[in-house]
């Protein structure tokens, strides 16, 4: 499917994207996205719409994976932003599972 995204109004071709992965026979999960720029509630929506959430980092294979996703040559994550599922943790920087600093 191909759709348009509208950028400061410059139009580009976007064209969806997901990867489903397996991990260690035991966690099985789908990424996807079509491009679009969405606050966080409007991505939440979208998501829960599909019967889906937004990426958990629950380990380091899920973050990797997620790295992976975003650097596919299709991909239009790669150069913007994104929307993951977190919760609250009294530290006071945000970090990846990893311990690596939190970024884009």
């Amino acid at each position: 499917m191909t759709d348009y995204l509208g950028l400061l109004t410059r139009k580009v071709m976007c064209e969806e994207f997901s990867q489903c992965y397996n991990i260690n026979n035991l966690d099985f999960f789908c990424l996807w996205t079509d491009g679009s720029e969405l606050t966080q509630s409007a991505a939440q929506s979208a998501c829960r719409h599909q019967n889906s959430f937004l990426p958990r980092i629950t380990n380091s294979d899920i973050q990797s994976k997620l790295a992976e996703f975003r650097s596919a040559p299709r991909n239009l994550l790669a150069s913007i932003s994104f929307w993951i599922d977190v919760k609250a943790v009294p530290i006071s920087s945000f970090h990846w599972i990893d311990g690596s600093p939190l970024a884009g």
